[in-house]
């Protein structure tokens, strides 16, 4: 599950899903149906989309923790799967990584190859 969606990456409201792992923020990028390894567990972003001071997706002083999934031939340092249902994952790509080689991430876990 993820802050701002139980079913996806993202939901109605304006938050991205993320997550956290040794001071590294990953964003949702959406979904895959690769197989993973399960890793370690990492803090997971609540969503303050509501009232005139809204923050977007944040992480609380003391966070839920959500288990992280690893995709072979991919560093956890770059991209981290968590896990919707019995056989699909979100891809989360480190905040850290250049954005077209995000997309490149997501699109080779994803089957996208356009």
């Amino acid at each position: 599950m993820t802050a701002c969606s139980e079913t996806g990456p993202q939901s109605s409201a304006d938050c991205a899903s993320q997550i956290r792992l040794d001071g590294v923020v990953y964003t949702s990028q959406g979904t895959s149906s690769h197989e993973a390894e399960r890793h370690v567990e990492a803090d997971e972003a609540e969503c303050d989309d509501t009232g005139r001071d809204a923050r977007g997706s944040v992480f609380a002083d003391s966070p839920s923790r959500v288990r992280t999934w690893v995709f072979a031939g991919y560093p956890p340092k770059e991209v981290l799967g968590v896990q919707y249902g019995k056989s699909s994952f979100g891809v989360f790509v480190a905040d850290t990584v250049a954005p077209d080689e995000q997309e490149r991430i997501y699109a080779d876990l994803s089957g996208d190859k356009h």
